[in-house]
């Protein structure tokens, strides 16, 4: 009996699924946005940004500053409830490159996350950021509405990966890069967060999609592939059903831990052209019962012509 109410206590509790938030809901939250970051104008942050990379000689176009604004935010979360969803409760939003925090602190406000991270290099954002932050703690947030944990780290999110990124990717829900001036390095950076975030979390990014080899669809998944590849074989009338694991599924380069591109759209952004955002999501493909290791399939069905 003492075991039976252990294994009780142990289970998980249901995350339940947050709505993309409200009209109403948004304009009662927008104040509290702006009063943190009253005087914080995108051209203030970005001439603070070009000061302290010119008097320290930082060259590294990844540094140009880029930021998300509360209506932003709004608009990507609402389109991944609505279209992409579920986005459950608590759960880390990430963001790679957090400039002084204006993207996290507006996800903080717009949904209920366990905690909220930023990670910015620049010196200079980051003071902005961690006095956002002081006034983040302070302020009221409407009643029964959570309020997240708040970090901003004042770190480089590719060369102390390890220290800053690892310990929370695990738990990410949510990342976030705007991506327009990164390199290489922050890219694979990027994918390596993407590596350890769970299944049915999103990866978010502007301007720059996921390198090709690390984005999934349905023909260069391995589990849908062999089920593409049982279904052709067995699939002529008059033969006998064959194991599954007898039939080769071609070779096709994939990557396990990859995304799927779920949506992409132009978007107009704080500071300047429009820009494209890419969401991606990493699906959990599911294994066709038919196609379960050595069962037989057998069809009348002649397989579905691939389009373009």
């Amino acid at each position: 009996m003492a075991e039976e109410e252990e294994a009780v206590g142990e289970a998980e509790p249901v995350l339940e699924e947050v709505p993309p938030l409200s009209d109403e809901a948004f304009q009662a939250r927008q104040p509290i946005f702006d009063e943190i970051f009253a005087g914080s104008t995108a051209q203030d942050i970005k001439a603070k940004s070009i000061a302290e990379r010119k008097e320290n000689g930082l060259e590294d176009r990844s540094l140009t500053y880029g930021e998300i604004d509360f209506g932003l935010m709004n608009q990507i979360l609402n389109t991944v409830k609505t279209n992409f969803g579920p986005l459950y409760e608590k759960g880390v939003f990430l963001d790679l490159g957090s400039g002084v925090g204006k993207a996290c602190v507006a996800a903080a406000l717009q949904h209920p996350f366990e905690k909220v991270v930023g990670v910015e290099t620049l010196q200079s954002l980051s003071d902005v950021g961690a006095a956002a932050a002081a006034k983040y703690q302070e302020a009221q947030l409407p009643e029964g509405v959570h309020k997240p944990e708040l970090q901003l780290v004042k770190g480089d999110f590719v060369s102390e990966f390890e220290a800053h990124i690892e310990p929370v990717a695990a738990q990410v829900t949510v990342c976030l890069a705007v991506a327009t001036c990164y390199g290489e390095k922050e890219t694979q950076a990027m994918v390596a967060a993407a590596r350890k975030m769970p299944e049915n979390s999103f990866m978010i990014s502007f301007t720059q999609a996921l390198p090709e080899s690390f984005v999934v669809d349905k023909q260069r998944h391995p589990r849908q592939r062999k089920a593409a590849a049982v279904r052709k074989a067995c699939a002529r009338r008059g033969v006998e059903p064959c194991p599954a694991s007898e039939v080769e599924v071609p070779d096709n380069e994939f990557d396990p831990d990859g995304f799927t591109l779920v949506h992409r759209e132009t978007v107009q952004v704080p500071w300047g052209a429009p820009a494209t955002v890419f969401v991606y999501k990493k699906v959990p493909m599911a294994v066709p019962e038919e196609v379960a290791e050595g069962e037989p399939v057998a069809t009348d069905e002649a397989p579905p012509e691939q389009t373009e």
